[in-house]
């Protein structure tokens, strides 16, 4: 199995180093129990009382992304302090206004590190988890969004995900169940976004907010591989045990 984050490279080693360092001053770091190490983490999206089904990105001119389709995929091991996850997203639209318009996001290798934590109560409730959006030098997440509600034909404009860092937004829960696997509930707030093309899409320099509840839960490891941010041939075994303590 092949671990390759090599389009990442220096950008990420960089962010990593810098997280561990903040942290280590901050906040002890929570970490993961897996049933068969290494393991193949995945994380689809669940439902919240207060959220729903869906994700959702809101910026502060009131435009919402939200998408149907989102997982998570990582690698974990005993013992490991921090995660790198690799997200997918699919079947996603902006609301503008009262419009509804079909919209694509393009990661450009960019993924999402997750660690710290600070234990609520009784080692099944952690909260103050921290995520990264790390990318390549010189690269964010962009959101496109088209004019039409069905169809990639002609773009309305581009929003742009700025890389962040130690971002507190997220709670992480321990599930009991035959295996065990987490919830992680996030809210995300003060990610810097920029806009081109029309001004229908809001102000050229903003900020957002995302939230969504998560299920992860943990595989055994079968073969795969990640490189340039992308998961290949993905060959998950029987479910395991995937549990978060201090």
């Amino acid at each position: 199995m092949n671990r390759n984050f090599k389009a990442i490279g220096l950008a990420l080693v960089a962010a990593l180093a810098m997280t561990a360092a903040l942290a280590s001053g901050a906040q002890a770091q929570i970490k993961v129990t897996v049933g068969s190490s290494p393991a193949w983490s995945t994380g689809e999206v669940t439902e919240h009382p207060n959220i729903g089904q869906n994700h959702t990105f809101t910026l502060s001119g009131g435009q919402k992304l939200s998408c149907e389709e989102i997982r998570f995929t990582a690698t974990v091991t005993n013992g490991a302090t921090s995660s790198i996850v690799v997200p997918t997203y699919h079947k996603c639209t902006v609301v503008i206004g009262s419009e509804i318009h079909l919209a694509t996001i393009t990661l450009n290798d960019c993924v999402y590190v997750f660690h710290g934590g600070v234990e609520v109560s009784g080692g099944t409730t952690f909260k103050e988890v921290e995520v990264d959006l790390v990318c390549p030098t010189g690269k964010e997440v962009e959101v496109h969004v088209y004019k039409s509600a069905t169809t990639e034909t002609e773009e309305l404009c581009t929003y742009k995900i700025a890389p962040f860092i130690n971002n507190r937004g997220n709670e992480t829960h321990n599930v009991a169940g035959s295996p065990d696997n987490i919830t992680i509930t996030g809210t995300v707030s003060g990610i810097a976004t920029t806009r081109t093309g029309s001004l229908l899409c809001g102000a050229a320099s903003t900020t957002g907010t995302a939230t969504g509840t998560v299920t992860v839960k943990a595989f055994s490891d079968e073969g795969g591989t990640i490189s340039n941010g992308t998961v290949s041939e993905l060959k998950e075994g029987a479910q395991t045990s995937l549990t978060a303590s201090k």
